[in-house]
């Protein structure tokens, strides 16, 4: 009844409105003496009955600006910067039905007599921006990811998680479509976790969060999008314009086991530098640097069969990742006037990835303890990435139309080896059940990415959007197996795995044509609909095995959008949306290839997976006050054809399920294994609300609460019994700016216990606290960043059925001091000669405006 009624509060909101359109301000700032472009400019739109703040913006790099969602009426314009004097605009700016786009031209500062040789500007933004169908998440002040990857800057962003897989999941969902730079991660390097470590947390700009998005966006991803966007270029103005930054950290020795190493350090270095005029920018950008990591942790496991137990084992493990990452951007952009401009790129991403792990299991069953074994666990891979992107955009003269075409091409190749070890203590039980299994691996990946759109304005009111998407990847991984072990005559013996050994050619092609319209009904309310027909084609071959399962799944979907959004007062809106979602199966989950894990674990893909489709429906609400923004959601989604991963214990019965496309080998009965597999629906609904409070001037707090029920119908694997799961997420940063340049911030998480369909997840929480001091007039940065400072992070579950009983605590090695430096070049707003010398002005800092677009 309660949902009843917010729809019907919806519907009456949705009915009413009066009938005003809205116009905009456009101008360009200028230097009057150099008329170089003035960037970060802020222009305010007051009311001119009473001065009133209306709206406003900053000027982009070139000085352009634009001030939208303006009533019809008349406004007083006000442009300031730091070393010039104000300007207001010498008589109202009118906004009407006739009138309603007012373009201001080119609009001339007045330096002071004390305006400094060089201006460095900082606009401080707040951390969530929101927008009709995303959130913009700014993380360039986001000090507690100093010196940490995109890994780091992602576990601060609210709704977002990464999980002890190295998975990224929105508002709990795994489910969910990763871009960088508005490209899949795919389409850069195939393995998402080793590329969020390659990406510096100081080279991300923001985040956005688009949990439904519209029909422009490829429809990948149940709970939505998460779009990692990288700074183009150092910021400034004309000239050389750059910044560089060195991080050093380490975990506290004293607080490591004695079993891991005992100094493990990460350290990251990068510079980026722009050379900007009026024509063209190039930038450069490289980083490097080293990360280590490590856990430690024990598991309890007590394997049944017919619900009795036969086996108890107590295992304790301790890993540690470790690796380097190094690469490098060169690129320009070309403007062949304002409205039309070339951009070329290309981006190197290199380093490796590489753990170990040591387990020392003791078996609790048998009390001769003969089955007591020690495994020793290496894995390693390389990565080579290269990719060239270019982009082209042409402005036309009415305003919004615009044409843009971007084609990226990206080459990957990552060699990998791995070793596995299994060594009983009992030598006579060694010599029977001893084996080494070593791993050669290579894959390559080569992908095209194509995107065209264009935007159509039928007015001040309506704009159409259109374009087409191409994703073309290709990817080719050949793993080999060589087991070693004793022979009858107890010599060590190696072989290669045939079985095991797997060569498997996979390709996936995604073309979308999409269409999107909207507008303002009235002056509160604004629609947006739109609709993505796509064709997809995934197939897949082991040409190790060619009588196992191909994969050659072709298919045609509509993808359906709808945005509304309506504007209760000022101060608060209201947004409704509706999306189509697609979750398709990648490689890893097709391909039949058998895994093994530590723990006595295995998995292997399922070629006769489907992909699962979603409909999500969203409501949300925000509210503007003086010091605070309250953003409150509330979502519902409904899935078929789920796609999961399902565990069972291996063995003659339960392999047989999986005989067309896994043959049974007796070697690895009693292990615990894992496969993907389609149930039938499920249901998740949750609310979410985020909170921005300015408590004073030096003082601001953002917390993010996401509360998440998710409830899925029974089938044949689960007993055709129902299952739910509640979770709950709250993320909490702290700012606090202190005199004298000081900084503190304070960040910290927490997870609440869940069920995950057959295994309950432990709940955890952690803190991090980071220190910053600006040096040399905010030219050169100092922080210090204590991750996990309170020593609580760590996670860990259980799974308890007819088949295993299995309990797994694990905790990571903390707290983790890291010191950084950054330092920034910039020339800033260069003064021309004649007012160096302190020569006179033209007269005040009053109107200047030339023909180009006097009002």
């Amino acid at each position: 009844m309660k949902f009843l009624k917010v729809f019907a509060l919806i519907g009456l909101l949705l009915m009413t409105g009066s009938v005003c359109a809205q116009g905009r301000i456009t101008g360009r700032v200028q230097d009057k003496n150099s008329k170089e472009n003035v960037e970060y400019a802020t222009i305010s739109v007051l009311k001119a009955s009473d001065s009133s703040m209306v709206n406003g913006n900053v000027s982009d790099s070139r000085g352009h600006f634009t001030v939208d969602k303006l009533k019809y009426g008349k406004y007083i314009v006000r442009i300031s910067f730091i070393g010039y004097e104000d300007l207001y605009s010498e008589k109202p700016v009118v906004i009407s039905e006739a009138r309603p786009h007012v373009d201001m031209g080119r609009l001339y500062l007045l330096a002071t007599a004390e305006m400094m040789e060089a201006v460095e500007v900082t606009a401080e933004r707040t951390m969530v921006e929101y927008q009709l169908d995303k959130r913009v998440v700014n993380v360039e002040g986001n000090i507690v990811t100093s010196g940490g990857t995109a890994s780091d800057v992602l576990e601060n962003v609210p709704s977002v998680a990464i999980d002890n897989d190295g998975s990224v999941t929105l508002r709990g969902s795994s489910n969910v479509k990763v871009l960088v730079d508005g490209r899949s991660y795919e389409l850069l390097n195939s393995d998402l976790e080793v590329l969020l470590q390659q990406i510096s947390a100081s080279s991300i700009e923001s985040v956005e969060v688009i949990t439904n998005p519209s029909a422009k966006y490829d429809p990948e991803g149940m709970s939505g999008i998460i779009n990692i966007k990288l700074k183009e270029k150092a910021s400034g103005a004309l000239g050389w314009n750059g910044v560089a930054n060195l991080n050093f950290g380490a975990p506290m020795p004293m607080l490591i086991p004695d079993n891991l190493p005992q100094f493990m350090p990460t350290t990251t270095g990068s510079v980026s530098m722009n050379y900007t005029t009026e024509r063209y920018s190039i930038n450069f950008a490289a980083d490097a640097g080293n990360r280590n990591r490590a856990r430690s942790g024990w598991s309890k496991i007590e394997r049944r069969r017919n619900g009795m137990a036969y086996e108890r084992d107590s295992i304790v493990e301790s890993s540690v990742n470790g690796g380097f990452m190094y690469g490098f951007k060169l690129g320009g952009e070309y403007y062949f006037d304002n409205r039309s401009s070339l951009l070329a790129s290309y981006q190197y991403h290199g380093g490796s990835h590489n753990r170990e792990g040591i387990s020392e299991s003791s078996d609790l069953f048998n009390l001769d303890q003969h089955r007591n074994y020690r495994q020793n666990d290496t894995n390693g891979h390389g990565h080579n990435n290269h990719s060239i992107n270019l982009s082209w955009i042409k402005k036309f003269d009415r305003p919004n139309q615009e044409l843009s075409i971007d084609l990226t091409t990206a080459f990957n190749q990552s060699p990998g080896d791995g070793t596995q070890e299994q060594f009983f203590y009992d030598q006579a039980y060694n010599y029977q059940h001893y084996e080494l299994r070593k791993t050669d691996n290579m894959r390559k990946d080569k992908s095209i990415n194509i995107l065209a759109n264009y935007a159509h304005p039928f007015s001040d009111k309506w704009k159409l959007e259109t374009g087409y998407e191409g994703n073309i990847l290709f990817s080719d991984i050949d793993n080999k197996y060589y087991v070693t072990e004793y022979d009858s005559n107890q010599t060590l013996t190696t072989y290669l795995d045939e079985l095991s050994a797997v060569h498997y050619n996979y390709q996936q092609h995604v073309h979308g044509i999409y269409a999107t319209v909207g507008g303002q009904v009235t002056e509160q309310f604004s629609v947006q609909a739109g609709l993505r027909g796509e064709y997809s084609l995934v197939k897949g071959e082991d040409l190790e095995h060619p009588c196992l399962s191909v994969v050659d799944k072709p298919d045609w979907q509509l993808y359906p959008t709808v945005h509304a959004s309506y504007n209760i007062s000022e101060k608060q809106s209201l947004q409704v949306s509706y999306s189509r979602r697609v979750r398709r199966a990648r490689m890893w989950h097709l391909n039949p290839y058998l895994r093994v894990d530590e723990g006595d674990q295995i998995s292997f893909g399922n070629p006769n997976l489907n992909p699962e489709f979603t409909n999500a429906f969203e409501i949300s609400h925000n509210l503007s006050l003086e010091k605070t923004n309250i953003f409150t959601s509330i979502y519902y989604r409904q899935t078929n054809n789920m796609m999961t991963r399902y565990g069972f214990m291996w063995g003659p019965d339960s392999a047989a399920h999986y005989a067309p496309w896994m043959e049974y080998m007796p070697e690895f009965e009693g292990n615990w294994a894992s496969t993907w597999q389609n149930l039938s629906t499920g249901f998740n609904y949750g609310l979410e609300f985020i909170i921005d409070r300015q408590v004073n001037k030096w003082w601001k707090l953002n917390l993010s609460v996401n509360l998440y029920q998710s409830h899925i119908k029974g089938t044949e694997l689960m007993n055709y019994q129902d299952q739910s799961a509640f979770r709950g997420n709250v993320k909490l940063n702290s700012y606090m700016a202190l005199p004298n340049d000081w900084t503190i911030q304070v960040s910290g998480q927490y997870n609440s216990p869940w069920f995950d369909l057959q295994t309950t997840m432990d709940g955890n929480i952690w803190f991090d606290l980071a220190v910053k001091k600006d040096l040399w007039a905010r030219r050169a940065t100092v922080n210090l960043r204590v991750s996990d400072f309170l020593m609580t992070g760590g996670w860990g579950h259980t799974t308890d059925n007819s088949q295993i009983y299995r309990v797994m605590k694990n905790r990571r090695i903390s707290p983790v001091v890291t010191v950084g430096f950054t330092y920034k070049i910039n020339n800033g707003l260069k003064r021309s000669e004649h007012d160096k010398h302190g020569h006179s002005h033209d007269n005040g800092g009053g109107s200047d405006y030339d023909s180009e677009g006097s009002y």
